[in-house]
């Protein structure tokens, strides 16, 4: 890989804490990639200026028995990613076919009721 190397110290506990996420991560493999990929998501959370997609984007914790059971869907092929599992099931529970039905209904009844306004 080429870029620029950077020296980073940390006590033992910082240590040990990321290398247990490293041995539970299946998307991550190692200290500098963890790294690259938290310092980007760091700068993107806190940046005034959206990155792109960034209006969209949300952190979550999921509890842990949520988590195992998205990485065995993840494993079994069900979803490519655990990001893609997470879309699904928000899709699947605020985007109901009620819920579009209640949208498309208000969005008439504006309509109707601007047409009203502009008669009158």
């Amino acid at each position: 890989m080429d870029g620029e190397r950077i020296s980073l110290r940390l006590e033992r506990e910082d240590l040990e804490l990321i290398d247990r996420f490293i041995e539970e991560s299946e998307e991550i493999s190692n200290r500098s990639q963890l790294a690259r990929v938290a310092i980007r998501s760091y700068i993107e959370g806190v940046s005034s200026q959206p990155s792109q997609g960034a209006e969209n984007r949300i952190s979550i914790v999921v509890p842990r028995p949520a988590m195992g059971a998205i990485k065995h869907y993840v494993r079994d092929g069900v979803y490519k990613s655990m990001v893609e599992a997470v879309e699904s099931c928000v899709r699947e529970h605020f985007i109901t076919k009620e819920y579009m039905e209640t949208l498309k209904k208000r969005a008439l009844e504006e309509e109707l009721n601007t047409l009203s306004l502009i008669s009158d």
